[in-house]
């Protein structure tokens, strides 16, 4: 098993639902586990329907500072990101800009073509599903983050840079050499490439896109993408409890192991910065879309953000052995809950939604677990994972 694939396996997909205890009991076994745990802070949320089961904070937002970690503490949710570029997706083929079936490059302003497969159509449902063939080449991937607090070049510059032919950072390492549709590559930039589509088409940035048509319908007062200043004193400070030895982060790092504030070129992948509460109304909204009651998304689009991508039993090469389908983005767990993950530096979060009971379970932590050093870390996530499980 991989890494990723461990933090994966103990996220509310395998163990037995225990004995339910009340919201009070649980407020208190939090309580214990940040206590004897090495995290700076977290926040837990519980959604049933339309209601807030369970919302609390734990520890420090900024530990130097003494800053509590509290529901309204903004901090980026890493890959859980990606979700929202489903809805963003869902809204553009009801503006009738695409479907699912659309080769990108009759949207994309330059070509896109796998070199190992050049006949191949990559298509807007190979993007979401992580089977398009073009991977995160490391030395690509990386150079995509920056030391600045907003990116100094735009989506579309990156990803053609990167992604056509005669891009200066183009490379055959950027493709996979499989067929396109065969193999599961999670990819950050095939997901970044799926919210460009959404600006060619309606001339507009991702980030504007997103705040017309879901953050501000959604009441989401706290949740953007960009580094915003007016809201930064409202901003978790983000931790590397056990640092990595990547040389990626030898630059990224403050002597007190809290992380330099950076930014990500391909922002719509994993740079959304949002808060407890806004996660609340947000997973709500999402529970009431399964049950036809959206404010901002109709039932078929719904059905479309969904629908189970692969055939049972028939899974691409290379899927997560945790993953039991694949919508578009979210991922199907061995639950049959609706599930995403997401690690950045200093960063974790986790949303999974019970579609049959109608609960979703939130989880943020200001520091990021994804390495293997990180055992102790991965033992009080999983503590916090089985109380989660206790309410139902």
């Amino acid at each position: 098993m991989t890494f990723k694939n461990f933090i994966y396996s103990l996220l509310f997909i395998s163990g037995t639902l225990c004995a339910q205890i009340n919201t009070i009991e649980l407020e208190e076994n939090f309580q214990k586990i940040y206590k004897n745990s090495d995290f700076p802070g977290f926040a837990i949320g519980i959604v049933k329907n339309d209601s807030i089961l369970f919302s609390k904070a734990y520890g420090f937002a900024n530990v130097k500072e003494n800053i509590p970690f509290t529901e309204n503490t903004i901090m980026p949710i890493a890959s859980v990101s990606k979700t929202v570029i489903a809805l963003s997706l869902a809204k553009a083929m009801e503006l009738g800009y695409f479907d699912t079936e659309t080769p990108i490059n009759e949207i994309l302003p330059f070509k896109v073509l796998n070199p190992h497969h050049s006949n191949d159509i990559i298509k807007i449902k190979h993007l979401f599903t992580h089977t398009s063939g073009i991977i995160d080449n490391e030395v690509t991937f990386i150079n995509s983050y920056q030391l600045t607090k907003r990116p100094e070049i735009t989506l579309g510059v990156f990803l053609e840079r990167c992604l056509s032919e005669k891009g200066q950072s183009y490379s055959q390492d950027n493709f996979d050499i499989s067929e396109t549709g065969s193999k599961y590559n999670y990819s950050n930039i095939a997901s970044a490439l799926a919210a460009y589509l959404i600006e060619v088409k309606s001339k507009m940035s991702f980030d504007e896109f997103t705040q017309k048509y879901i953050f501000e319908p959604l009441e989401l007062e706290s949740t953007h993408w960009l580094y915003d200043e007016t809201r930064s004193k409202d901003y978790a400070k983000l931790y590397e409890i056990n640092i990595s030895d990547l040389p990626f982060y030898k630059n990224l790092m403050n002597d007190d192991k809290s992380v330099k504030t950076y930014s990500s070129i391909i922002y719509p992948d994993g740079s959304l910065k949002t808060s407890l509460n806004d996660l609340t109304k947000y997973v709500k909204e999402i529970i009431n879309g399964y049950n036809n009651k959206s404010q901002i998304l109709n039932k078929e689009s719904y059905e479309t953000i969904f629908k189970k991508r692969f055939e049972e039993n028939n899974l691409p090469s290379n899927s997560n052995k945790n993953i039991t389908n694949q919508a578009m983005f979210w991922s199907y767990n061995k639950k049959g809950r609706l599930t995403h993950t997401g690690s950045d530096p200093g960063v974790f979060a986790v949303i999974s939604i019970d579609l049959k009971t109608n609960i979703g379970r939130i989880v943020l932590i200001n520091a990021n677990i994804d390495t293997d050093k990180n055992q102790k870390l991965l033992k009080d996530l999983k503590e916090i994972s089985e109380n989660l499980e206790n309410i139902e």
